[in-house]
């Protein structure tokens, strides 16, 4: 059994790990020329291959109309295309072109790049079992935190309250900075 001790200590490592990946993220960004979550959609194209507007935007946990704005900065740079479904025209689906390929693939090597540098001293094993043990992590605590707020979200009374209570911070940035 998980003790709360070794509880509390990943749950610092998961803080320290996230506040790393943040800090230089920005910096990444600018220097491949692209942001995260275009990355990513890129990437839901590369290995899914072409998909419906709203399959994209229900993977990227996003409206249809938030992935419709990205998708059209991606077509506009070139790195995708959209085309009417032929089964129903009313229905758009966007594919990687070969600029996004080539684009993502660079990006790709590029990050590569970083984590064979940074595991240098690790092995092919070493790193394949940290890699599914993070990958188990993930999930489960996607899967926990689903768990839990559905709970709280249909059953407890106070959960309003309870959410109220804390700020929203996303609307509470100083425009200067």
């Amino acid at each position: 059994m998980l003790t709360v001790e070794t509880a509390e200590r990943m749950v610092g490592v998961l803080g320290t790990l996230n506040r790393a990946l943040r800090s230089s993220s920005h910096r990444w960004e600018l220097a491949v020329g692209m942001r995260g979550s275009d990355l990513t959609l890129l990437r839901r194209l590369q290995r899914h291959g072409e998909q419906r507007v709203s399959d994209l935007a229900d993977a990227q946990c996003v409206t249809a109309s938030v992935i419709s704005r990205q998708i059209t900065t991606l077509e506009q740079d070139g790195l995708v295309e959209r085309r009417a479904d032929p089964t129903d025209a009313r229905v758009g689906l966007i594919r990687l072109s070969d600029l996004g390929r080539a684009r993502l693939e660079q990006v790709t090597r590029r990050s590569v790049g970083v984590v064979q540098s940074a595991l240098a001293d690790w092995d092919d094993t070493e790193t394949e079992r940290v890699a599914d043990l993070i990958s188990q992590l993930a999930e489960r605590l996607v899967h926990e935190r689903e768990r839990v707020l559905d709970r709280h979200l249909t059953t407890d009374t106070d959960a309003a309250t309870a959410v109220a209570a804390f700020p929203d911070r996303t609307t509470d940035r100083n425009p200067t900075s």
